[in-house]
């Protein structure tokens, strides 16, 4: 009996210690996600993985983005993305065309951290995983579980977040199909003058672009 009574401390030892750690890691979250949302614009630079199960070699892109009031552009693999949160205008450059589509929940949260951070408690269960220390950097790893995953593309999301700077370091859906996008943001500039010229999409960026509406 105290042997069973011992491993029984134990256990439920180790589930508080659990808990708390995913209350301080949501906490952590918390506080980023304040910050995001107080951001007036943002830019940053990374290096977006695609990892295939199948396939033991990944693929490495290089990308940026720009995020103002609402509107981002991303530039990744061929492809200037352009959005209000409604609506995207993806200009593919090799075949001189524009596609306008409506904007999708999921590439949003995808391709943009303030979208993600959004509500997060809302849409996702969070689990801490570790507390890490990678390029310098102290960083805490975090899962976040849909709560609803029917209409998701991915099974879950990590994220790995800077203690000291607040901020997201990377990002990596895990999909359902076996390949997963593992997204590290090596350049993070906040609050950048950001022109509505730079930002917004215009038909006068690409006059030779042939423009096709697929909402």
């Amino acid at each position: 009996m105290k042997k069973f009574i011992a491993l029984f401390s134990l256990i439920f030892l180790a589930l508080v210690g659990f808990s708390q750690n995913d209350l301080a890691a949501t906490a952590l979250l918390d506080e980023v996600s304040a910050k995001t949302e107080r951001y007036v614009s943002l830019k940053i630079e990374f290096n977006m993985y695609i990892e295939n199960l199948q396939h033991p070699k990944r693929d490495e892109h290089k990308g940026s983005a720009v995020y103002k009031s609402g509107l981002y552009k991303l530039d990744i693999m061929g492809q200037i993305v352009f959005s209000n949160g409604t609506t995207n205008w993806t200009y593919l450059k090799d075949a001189e065309e524009v596609n306008i589509t409506d904007n999708a929940d999921n590439k949003d949260a995808m391709m943009n951290p303030q979208s993600l951070l959004k509500d997060y408690k809302s849409n996702f269960k969070v689990r801490y995983i570790a507390d890490k220390f990678e390029q310098n950097r102290p960083l805490v790893e975090i899962d976040l579980i849909p709560k609803t995953i029917e209409d998701k593309k991915y099974s879950k999301i990590t994220v790995k977040i800077d203690k000291t700077k607040k901020q997201i370091y990377s990002v990596r859906y895990i999909g359902k199909d076996g390949v997963s996008y593992l997204i590290e943001i090596y350049k993070f500039v906040e609050n950048p003058a950001v022109s509505d010229a730079e930002i917004k999409f215009s038909n006068a960026l690409f006059p030779h672009a042939e423009v096709i509406d697929m909402r």
